[in-house]
């Protein structure tokens, strides 16, 4: 009888094989090490080694151009060689008479447990970062040989978790995919499957643990669904699915340098989200048309102090300037809540989402927006850029936002330095404060963007870092698909465009129904541009709209 399990995130795929379980940390510990000068060698050797191969693979992946997951592997080889780490490490196998990989065992146990119970949610979540640590030093401290890559071909992999470094192991399609038992949507292996294209589902809890060597699985990750032993009907049904995502990748890739357009001949622009100017080079190879949502806060983590107006102005420039006159959204540091920045010395929130965050640390930190606002107004000289406010939920806020930005530009023709002082300036909705007062806030706009992620997070009261509250209080709610409803009425009363810029934008399937809400501006993660644009090609305006009307009038009852 077929066993169906249900979980927290996925990449998206269908894959059908054997289980092949993956359990590396099952491994007996070493006996108790009495040179602690010794096993402390040991483990430093083990530092270098596991740090110099996550650099090596961070630079293999911007090599290809994937600046974004080359980034997951530098802060990783920097938690490897963390020296607090390796004296916690020394002290235990010290005083406590343990073995070597006990003490590291017991050290990370300790940390995880303290970032587990931080209120930021973005900390949090790195808690598995330190363990991904773990996992990497032990296995290099025991010499395991036992390699993915070593694996049964076509096979899915059945697993507790996997290190970042695992996943890209997995990218050359030897196996059909992977499940596991922890790990939820914003995780860095589910971000990793996705940029790779490997069909895996996630946060599948403790029961993914007992299913057997060579039992027969199929995955579908679009659903976030693993099938246990199916029937014969249901392998053969995902089998012609399997065999249609391969011939789906064939007929995408014809549409490359098409503009999106839906089957009645409606245009619909189709931008990509970037975090880094590397990322122009995946945007513009799966067919964007622009840049809807450049995320900056790349330029504000990792260091020490923030970045000046030089380093600021010639990263925008050089954005603009690999989009060879394409649109370029640039949203302005959107920090706070979930992502921290030491140096900015912010007080810590009882409830952080709510708090000092995106353009409300701008109002906190001024100094730190009229430098970025001075170098956007400079590179906005060189080519189409556009500025996007985030976290918007007053008219006051927008008022105060172009008070700093006319200070900005009267500051830069003081100086006598070039620049563009009617740059576009476009408010985020992300909450519903945004969504219901969409009409005033039109009259100091040019543009809206809408940010499904954050609006449904503040809208149904969900952490959308929560997986088990994400998955009951999903993006698609008539809730949240009501007031982009609203957003989208306002824009269109006093003629602004209006794009979607949150994770729905992405879904082939939500795209038709934002496209009949009257959303014709849609940015997504780059990977997604082309299905996205086949499914629109498929879609006429009457039936987004049918589709649409359907969604906001009918509540969707989900199991679980």
């Amino acid at each position: 009888m077929a066993i169906y399990l249900r979980g927290a995130g996925s990449a998206p795929g269908v894959a059908l094989g054997r289980a092949v379980r993956y359990m590396p940390d099952t491994m007996a510990l070493r006996a108790v090490d009495a040179d602690v000068d010794a096993a402390m060698a040991r483990f430093a050797a083990a530092q270098t080694a596991v740090a110099e191969q996550l650099r090596t693979l961070a630079a293999i992946l911007r090599a290809e151009g994937r600046a974004e997951e080359a980034r997951i592997f530098d802060a990783h080889a920097f938690l490897v060689e963390d020296e607090m780490l390796a004296l916690d490490v020394a002290r235990r196998v010290r005083d406590g008479r343990i073995s070597l990989e006990q003490a590291l065992s017991d050290a990370v146990g300790s940390l995880r447990s303290a970032i587990e119970v931080i209120d930021d949610p973005y900390l949090r979540d790195r808690s598995s970062d330190v363990d991904n640590v773990r996992r990497a030093i032990l296995a290099m401290l025991r010499g395991d040989t036992r390699r993915l890559h070593d694996l049964p071909a076509g096979a899915i992999l059945v697993t507790n978790d996997l290190t970042p470094a695992e996943t890209v192991s997995l990218r050359d399609g030897y196996i059909a995919g992977f499940v596991t038992a922890e790990g939820g949507p914003t995780s860095h292996t589910t971000i990793l499957a996705r940029a790779f294209g490997i069909p895996a589902v996630v946060g599948l809890g403790a029961a993914t643990l007992a299913i057997p060597d060579g039992a027969n699985l199929v995955l579908d990750g679009g659903a976030a669904l693993l099938i246990v032993e199916p029937d014969a009907f249901e392998w053969a049904t995902y089998e012609r699915r399997a065999s249609g995502f391969v011939a789906a990748r064939v007929r995408r890739h014809a549409l490359h340098d098409q503009p999106g357009r839906l089957a009645s001949g409606e245009s619909v622009t189709i931008w990509a989200n970037i975090g880094h100017p590397d990322e122009t080079r995946a945007a513009l190879d799966n067919g964007a048309e622009g840049i809807g949502l450049f995320r900056t806060e790349f330029l504000f983590l990792g260091r020490d102090a923030p970045p000046d107006e030089t380093e600021q102005y010639q990263v925008y420039r050089a954005t603009v300037a690999a989009m060879d006159g394409r649109a370029v959204i640039v949203r302005t540091l959107d920090v706070g809540g979930d992502k921290r920045i030491a140096y900015l010395d912010l007080p810590r929130e009882s409830n952080p989402s709510l708090g000092m965050r995106g353009l409300r640390l701008s109002m906190r930190r001024p100094e730190l927006f009229l430098v970025q606002i001075r170098a956007l107004l400079r590179a906005a000289a060189h080519g189409d850029l556009r500025i996007l406010l985030p976290m918007i939920a007053t008219p006051d806020d927008l008022a105060w936002a172009h008070a700093q930005i006319r200070s900005a530009a009267a500051s830069l023709a003081h100086d006598g330095l070039p620049h563009r002082a009617d740059v576009p300036i476009g408010v985020m909705i992300e909450t519903p404060a945004a969504a219901v007062t969409a009409d005033l806030l039109a009259r100091n706009a040019a543009f809206f963007s809408i940010g499904s992620n954050d609006l449904a997070q503040y809208t149904l009261a969900a952490d959308r870092g929560s997986a088990d509250v994400v998955a009951r209080y999903p993006h698609d709610s008539p809730a949240v698909l009501r007031l982009i409803a609203q957003a989208v009425g306002a824009a269109e009363r006093a003629r602004l465009p209006v794009c979607v810029c949150g994770e729905l934008a992405g879904v082939p399937e939500m795209a038709s129904l934002l496209i009949g809400l009257g959303v014709f501006q849609l940015s997504m993660n780059p990977a997604s541009i082309p299905a996205v644009k086949e499914r629109l090609r498929e879609t006429t305006i009457a039936k987004a709209r049918t589709i649409a009307r359907r969604a906001l009038e009918e509540q969707v009852v989900r199991a679980g």
